[in-house]
């Protein structure tokens, strides 16, 4: 007896493209919610400013008040207690406002709570040195007010409350899917893998034939149905490919922090600097009260001499160190500034993160939430992190319409051979 056709062997082609498949179907609705949100949020403080909705400017000429003159213009202004001045920050340009955050109220007496770092990570840091991969779970900022402060005569132009409105909606639906206590984030964290995953095995199954090359880069104009889906998500993926990826993976490292840092430091030893910047710990001393913000912007500013006051992070509780940022003249908005960690009552510099002295991979990882949200290198790069967010539902519109069409001519194909078998049953009969 005539024996049917041998089943072909599954080649790791073959499989790679059933997994790039089911990854793009499976999650396709999440995925280009990220592209969507994350296009928007590129171009949130454009939008706003065309909508009115922008930060109030500042025509008042002269010099600028300190930082702490600012924080107290602040504080007179509000009307709620429980209310501690947590951060302040000088405009990065001229006609720019002042702003100072007050935490939410009864912040200082909460308890904070840390997502799990690095192996071997305690948070049992002695006074002055930082918790080793511990960050917090919530943003200091939930909650809190912002006042925003002409930085020349003190007046108080507005008061903002912080994560509202529709800037904050997109955010948050982009950084951690309404999810608190780090889960949304991980989740988005893994959505980032998922596109990185994608990335890498639409390149291998786009790679072209010897002398299909030319083809391989565009659409053809009689191209239709199938082909031109394949050939419109082949072309906008490799076109995009480079941006697209770095642009997920500075997603993937800003909900895994640690785990990324730790995988760079193998490469380029460093220091984990977002967890000593949270978790500089200082030991209060009896009977010495805690340094005032301008003293502490004053010392940082004479360990980096040439450099300017951008903006302070104060401690809300009295273990917690004093953090000052500062820039040099040629700074751009978007990358690395100076940090200092300050111990407020022995009046010493704990430690400085100055980019020009940052090994590779410490540069590599100060630059990775502005290479994310595409800010300190110019119009066209920003431009290029909005497209790499647009692109995203084209690969999902035309990855899903290959799937279908495929299915549906697989069905017809199947229902032929069916009847063509029934008509030759019937004929034999």
């Amino acid at each position: 007896m005539a024996q049917g056709p041998k089943p072909q062997r599954r080649t790791f082609r073959y499989w790679l493209q059933q997994i790039h498949l089911w990854i793009g179907l499976i999650l396709l609705l999440p995925l280009v919610m990220m592209g969507i949100t994350g296009a928007v949020l590129v171009y949130a403080h454009d939008i706003e400013h065309l909508l009115g909705q922008g930060e109030p400017e500042v025509r008042t000429v002269g010099e600028w008040q300190s930082a702490g003159r600012l924080i107290e213009a602040a504080k007179a202004a509000n009307s709620e207690p429980g209310r501690i001045p947590i951060a302040v920050r000088w405009p990065t340009e001229v006609g720019e406002p002042a702003a100072v955050r007050l935490s939410r109220p009864g912040m200082a007496g909460e308890r904070p709570q840390f997502r799990g770092g690095q192996q071997g990570g305690t948070g049992n840091a002695q006074p002055g040195q930082p918790a080793q991969g511990r960050v917090p779970t919530q943003s200091p900022f939930a909650g809190s007010l912002q006042i925003l402060v002409d930085p020349v005569s003190l007046q108080v132009l507005e008061t903002q409350q912080a994560m509202t409105g529709w800037v904050r909606f997109f955010h948050d639906l982009h950084g951690h899917i309404f999810i608190p206590g780090g889960l949304g984030r991980e989740i988005v964290g893994w959505l980032g893998v998922a596109m990185l995953l994608l990335g890498c095995s639409g390149l291998y199954l786009w790679w072209p034939k010897p002398g299909q090359w030319k083809q391989a880069f565009m659409v053809r104009r009689k191209a239709k149905g199938l082909r031109l889906n394949r050939e419109l998500h082949g072309a906008v993926g490799i076109w995009s490919l480079v941006i697209f990826m770095l642009v997920n993976f500075t997603g993937v490292y800003l909900a895994f922090p640690q785990q990324i840092s730790a995988a760079v430091n193998l490469v380029s030893p460093g220091r984990d600097m977002r967890a000593a910047m949270f978790q500089a710990r200082v030991e209060p001393m009896r009977g010495t009260p805690a340094m005032g913000v301008d003293e502490a912007v004053e010392l940082a500013r004479s360990r980096v001499p040439g450099t300017r006051f951008l903006n302070a992070f104060l401690p809300t509780r009295p273990d917690q160190a004093l953090r000052v940022g500062l820039v040099r003249p040629d700074h751009r908005e978007g990358a690395p500034i100076v940090t200092v960690i300050v111990d407020p009552y022995r009046r010493t510099v704990v430690d400085v993160f100055d980019p020009q002295s940052m090994s590779a991979g410490e540069t590599m990882i100060a630059w990775q939430r502005a290479l994310h949200y595409g800010i300190g290198l110019g119009g066209t790069y920003k431009f290029l992190v909005f497209v790499s967010g647009v692109i995203i539902p084209i690969f999902a519109v035309t990855g899903f319409l290959m799937w279908w069409i495929k299915r549906r001519n697989r069905r017809a194909g199947e229902k032929a051979r069916q009847a063509i078998l029934r008509a030759a049953g019937q004929a034999a009969e």
